[in-house]
């Protein structure tokens, strides 16, 4: 009922919905590791940054042993890999995607399903890194999951067009955008983790269409 609320306001006024808290949550632990990170440097410890990488980034052979640098690592590392940034750059153009692609998918699935669709997204972008990369690593970003946002978001709508027998051209440009961008960010940043972007956007096509086949938007406050 307090999403409801909140989305009835925003449409009435012309204003974008409030991003969700676990969203804000995101991004503000992002910034914070990234603030720690340079002013580690700052002060003369590159070590933290170096040690922030060794425990926090994701190693696929670290996951293909089994074992790591300390009890749990193998598991823990699809989780925190997310939070650390290779930079400014990385960590800006993340967040600014991060945001534009939550209020849009809010709107569709709510902040409780999108939040499983960011978690499930950002392990699939591991698990296919590793899978195509057995020797990769470290790998940081939240761009994974950042890509499963846009391919959920993709699905959705391709299935509620095709259900509604709407035209699907704004979609395939949303499809070509999405493309055309990993493009870029690959030109951009040649270490890009692009076997990430795919995991991630394949995986959530997949949970977007089946939330489409499932139902709409269910209200939360989350």
């Amino acid at each position: 009922m307090v999403a409801q609320s909140e989305d009835h306001v925003a449409i009435r006024y012309g204003q974008p919905p409030r991003l969700p808290l676990w969203v804000r949550g995101v991004i503000i632990l992002c910034c914070t590791m990234q603030g720690l990170a340079i002013t580690a440097d700052l002060m003369g410890w590159p070590i933290f940054r170096q040690a922030l990488t060794f425990l926090g980034g994701f190693w696929s052979a670290i996951l293909w042993a089994g074992q790591g640098l300390f009890p749990g690592h193998p598991l823990t590392m699809f989780v925190t890999y997310g939070f650390l940034h290779a930079g400014l750059l990385h960590l800006g153009m993340n967040m600014l995607s991060l945001v534009v692609l939550a209020r849009e998918l809010n709107r569709l699935i709510g902040a409780r399903r999108m939040a499983l669709v960011y978690a499930v997204t950002q392990v699939a972008a591991a698990l296919l890194f590793a899978v195509m990369t057995p020797a990769g690593g470290p790998m940081v970003g939240a761009s994974g999951a950042i890509f499963g946002l846009a391919g959920a978001l993709v699905g959705f709508a391709a299935v509620t067009g095709w259900r509604r027998r709407r035209p699907l051209g704004q979609l395939w440009r949303g499809v070509a955008l999405m493309v055309g961008l990993n493009v870029v960010l690959t030109i951009l940043m040649p270490a890009i983790a692009w076997e990430a972007h795919l995991g991630g956007t394949l995986a959530g096509l997949l949970m977007g269409a089946a939330m489409a086949l499932g139902g709409g938007r269910r209200p939360s406050a989350f």
